[in-house]
């Protein structure tokens, strides 16, 4: 089918919210997860009565929003929560078959990156499409159970935050402490896994004055350059390292964190004085104080039964969203070499073949009347309107896809005057800063030491920056969410879900941020 034929579809007039904006977020990635029908059977199969009537995408300039029906996903939000309050045990098959559809993603990316791409005929690599994304798509639909928890109104943190409100009633713990503790996982993410084995190669550094000196004293580009005569050994290591672990960094678009990045991390670390032994202690006993803490607050909030397993199911959900996200990053950090490969076949760039839609793939390589001039339309502006199935749905781009969208009943938040923000605490804790807007790596070196991070929402690829920041503030996202799980394992306040932060706040302005009250207070505006 060409991409141009119109579908004779109207839209609908009931109200749709924008959950998300994310940049760097495209078709080929989002198109699985927004489809109407794949949503649905995922909502069906998991015992869900409700069902989406309705998914819509708009891509503007390398943004994408992602809307919902208003009203039923706020009850699909709800009857996710009476779920788990008549079962708590009611999301363990999900939590089962997210980490065999993680496990099933990895080994399909690990097999095709032994594919020699260039030897394969159209019908080949259309194969090795189609059976990749078979096994993607199982993992990306699994998203839904995080999202209906989590995103929107945040269903199942306002109500533990509203039963942990009524507990600390007379004690001594804020609000904000006590969810986020009670809420973070206690279970090793890949990032923390690297991070130890990154300590252990700067164990070899500094066992070895002279290597230590030059780390200390020397640039990258020249530590890297030379590091193969210095010592072959540690010269190794990060390649290894970089290969085992750089893809943390590649995110949706990439590039994935190379051995000058990592050659960057160590020299910082032997500079500022880091042990690695007690840098790995102190690791492992932050795991036990969490612990303790979870622990402690349990029996001096007497929290029932029923509400410990609502907070391991949240727990779990915190756990899961990053595993998941982590073995999907993975996966795009290799599946660029078949975009690059179909993009080399037909002159395309990989920014315009990741426009594709994912049922589109077929057409482009084994049809003869794809029209890709489409595709740099549809980075400019292209709305994707689900109520069925990739063939059911309008997919439209341009003026046509503008007036169309203009008549979406769409939800806006009015920012005019603002001078607050309210959102969740993620982490709790207070800062004063200055507001740095961070939302792709290019934005990342305006970013200093002690500023406040503020994004629509942070991925890998920005964690850099966020190493550097005071306390992180996003438009998007719950206790799920990228920005949480990071300032959890920074330790530097975080408040997520205020929805318009990168609206309101400039580059400059100055804040004062409560993140166990969840609150952002505008102290003064930058002039000009």
């Amino acid at each position: 089918m060409n991409s141009r034929k119109r579908k004779n579809i109207s839209v609908s007039r009931q109200e749709l919210f924008c959950m998300e904006e994310m940049p760097n977020y495209y078709p080929m990635m989002a198109g699985i997860a927004w489809n109407t029908a794949r949503a649905n059977r995922f909502l069906k199969s998991y015992g869900f009565k409700r069902k989406m009537p309705c998914l819509a995408m708009i891509f503007q300039d390398n943004i994408c929003q992602l809307l919902v029906a208003r009203q039923e996903f706020k009850e699909i939000g709800l009857e996710l929560l009476e779920n788990i309050k008549k079962n708590q045990k009611w999301g363990d098959r999900y939590f089962k078959d997210l980490e065999k559809a993680e496990g099933e993603l990895y080994r399909a990316s690990d097999s095709l990156k032994k594919i020699n791409l260039t030897k394969l005929s159209d019908k080949e690599l259309f194969k090795v499409y189609d059976e990749y994304y078979a096994i993607y798509s199982r993992l990306h639909v699994l998203h839904w159970m995080q999202t209906a928890a989590d995103f929107g109104e945040n269903i199942l943190s306002k109500y533990l935050r509203n039963y942990l409100k009524d507990r600390i009633a007379g004690q001594d713990y804020s609000l904000g402490e006590a969810f986020s503790t009670l809420t973070t996982p206690t279970r090793d993410a890949k990032a923390s896994e690297e991070y130890k084995q990154l300590l252990s190669i700067l164990g070899h550094i500094i066992s070895k004055p002279a290597l230590k000196k030059i780390f200390a004293k020397h640039g990258v580009e020249d530590i890297d350059r030379e590091l193969s005569k210095l010592d072959k050994r540690l010269d190794l290591m990060i390649s290894r390292h970089a290969k085992a672990f750089g893809w943390l960094g590649y995110g949706m678009v990439g590039p994935s964190w190379g051995r000058e990045y990592f050659i960057d991390i160590l020299s910082s670390l032997v500079r500022q004085g880091v042990n690695p032994k007690k840098s790995l202690q102190g690791v492992k006993a932050g795991r036990q104080e969490i612990l303790n803490r979870q622990k402690k607050l349990v029996r001096d909030l007497k929290i029932d039964k029923k509400h410990e397993e609502i907070l391991a199911f949240a727990r779990n959900l915190v756990f899961t969203k990053g595993a998941r996200k982590d073995s999907m990053f993975h996966s795009w950090s290799i599946v660029e070499r078949l975009f690059k490969e179909i993009g080399r076949r037909r002159y395309l760039a990989i920014r315009q073949v990741r426009y594709l839609y994912p049922h589109e793939f077929k057409e482009l390589l084994l049809g003869n009347n794809f029209d890709v001039a489409i595709l740099n339309e549809r980075y400019k502006f292209n709305l994707y309107y689900s109520v069925g199935d990739f063939k059911d749905d309008l997919n439209v781009s341009g003026a046509e896809a503008r007036k169309i969208s203009a008549r979406l009943n769409i939800i806006r938040e009015n920012i005019k005057n603002v001078n607050s923000l309210s959102g969740d605490c993620a982490f709790p804790g207070k800062a004063r800063g200055a507001i740095k807007v961070i939302n792709i790596p290019s934005d990342i070196p305006k970013m200093k030491k002690g500023d406040i991070l503020v994004s629509i929402a942070t991925t890998p690829d920005l964690v850099p920056a966020m190493k550097r920041a005071a306390a992180i503030i996003t438009d998007a996202g719950g206790i799920t969410c990228h920005a949480a799980i990071v300032s959890r394992e920074l330790r530097i306040p975080c408040i997520v879900g205020t929805k318009v932060a990168t609206k309101v706040l400039r580059d400059g302005d100055s804040v004062e941020m409560d993140a166990e009250q969840g609150i952002v207070r505008l102290m003064k505006k930058k002039k000009g």
